[in-house]
């Protein structure tokens, strides 16, 4: 208990401190670009109006430093291999993490397709410049994956290990953790179209990703999966009020649906829990 106590603290330093770039580059920016249109939303508690390119790599660049917290952490004050944060096997498995990320691509992309011809009125090509698009592009690849494989290396691998210590039951630990990644998630822009059903979007998707980890005994599927879900977000699908900021994605979605939204989230990731559990199920569980 004194190291998770211990390692906690570390991380939580760390992430204050990778905080800090993003603060203080936005800040000299609404003080000195002399456009009224960039200010600090006191409401929002965030910067409006910094290039959406900008803002989104200075909202990526804490995890960073996240990331850098549970390297040291779990090295130096549990003493174990960084690795161990995924899998309990001396070496992880990348094809599992390439079968998470295009099996998980290729099912919500097909549900977006479905969505889409359902609803055409709602997609509509993004107003933006080939060399927006571009730069988003590498941002997205290089940024994107490590966002999310922080979140996936502490949810999933730090808190999940340390609740495991003392539940064993698989649902009750997947709806713990679960949970806790859902309600940080809480304070996302996408949570105005409605408190209770982007919530529920948010905690079904951490307790299935959770439920998926411990029954297959690594966090490398959910890795690929989380990886996939945001990537293919950044790329290709923007709207009003998101976490990831105006970004120049290839399509703008208007009209969003809560309740057509979950619906959507608990199809995809329902399939993706049938097809991850018949492959990989650890069956010591």
């Amino acid at each position: 208990m004194k190291r998770y106590i211990s390692s906690f603290i570390v991380i939580i330093l760390f992430i204050s401190v990778g905080a800090l770039p993003y603060a203080i580059i936005s800040e000299w920016i609404v003080n000195t670009d002399g456009n009224p249109n960039t200010y600090f939303d006191f409401d929002k508690q965030d910067y409006v109006g910094i290039n959406p390119l900008l803002y989104f790599a200075l909202m990526n660049s804490p995890f960073l430093f996240w990331l850098l917290g549970l390297f040291v952490a779990i090295r130096f004050i549990h003493k174990r291999k960084f690795t161990s944060l995924i899998t309990p096997d001396r070496k992880i498995d990348w094809k599992r993490i390439g079968f998470g990320f295009i099996t998980y691509f290729v099912i919500l992309g097909l549900t977006t397709i479905i969505d889409c011809l359902l609803n055409p009125g709602d997609y509509s090509f993004n107003d933006i410049s080939v060399s927006d698009f571009l730069i988003l592009s590498v941002l997205v690849l290089v940024l994107t994956p490590i966002q999310t494989t922080c979140e996936e290396l502490f949810f999933r691998g730090y808190l999940l290990q340390f609740f495991g210590k003392w539940v064993r039951i698989p649902f009750l630990l997947s709806l713990i953790v679960g949970s806790i990644f859902g309600a940080l998630h809480f304070t996302n822009p996408e949570m105005g179209y409605s408190p209770l059903l982007v919530g529920a979007d948010y905690l079904v998707t951490g307790f299935i990703w959770c439920y998926i980890t411990v029954k297959t005994n690594s966090t490398e599927l959910s890795i690929g999966a989380h990886a996939a879900n945001n990537m293919l977000l950044g790329w290709f699908i923007t709207m009003d009020d998101s976490a990831m900021g105006n970004i120049p994605s290839l399509f703008i979605v208007t009209n969003i649906d809560p309740a057509i939204s979950l619906m959507w989230t608990i199809v995809s990731l329902g399939i993706f829990l049938f097809i991850s559990l018949r492959k990989y199920k650890f069956t010591r569980l």
